[in-house]
């Protein structure tokens, strides 16, 4: 005796693939957001190392100055040449390099930023994402400090 089960895997796929599915991007977002991290965490990293070189190791040691040290236009191009190219550079929320030790006498130097990661994710981003500027979006932020040579 043998029941009629024709449609049974039609449902069972039904109701698996989108859990299924979800997953999926999930995990492709977790990485997403990972590596964005890591690249943001690895830009503000090169741009401090860039800003606490001494231009010239012979002269000034003991001075912390604006001239001794690399300027902020260097430090920015450091800081872009350094970007991933899955980031966008519009979905930079803020990047902190002034009044951080760059072009100024203090002894160490801080560069900090934060981007916006849209998730692809549909249900994930509306519960993880509430960011009032962007909706769906998650503030990544990282920072590094320098001491100056």
């Amino acid at each position: 005796m043998r029941k009629n089960k024709k449609g049974q895997a039609v449902v069972e796929l039904s109701l698996v693939l989108p859990i299924f599915l979800l997953v999926i991007i999930g995990i492709f977002d977790f990485g997403r957001a990972l590596h964005c991290w890591s690249s943001l965490n690895h830009q503000c990293v090169q741009a401090a190392r860039a800003a606490s070189k001494r231009n010239n190791q012979l002269i000034a040691r003991n001075l912390f100055l604006s001239t001794t040290h690399t300027s902020l236009t260097d430090v920015k191009k450091v800081f872009w040449d350094s970007r991933s190219p899955i980031m966008s550079e519009s979905d930079y929320d803020s990047i902190n390099w002034e009044s951080t030790g760059i072009g100024s006498n203090n002894d160490t130097v801080t560069v900090s930023a934060s981007f916006n990661l849209t998730l692809m994710t549909p249900f994930l981003a509306s519960l993880v994402g509430n960011n009032s500027s962007n909706s769906g979006a998650i503030k990544i932020s990282a920072s590094a400090t320098e001491k100056k040579e």
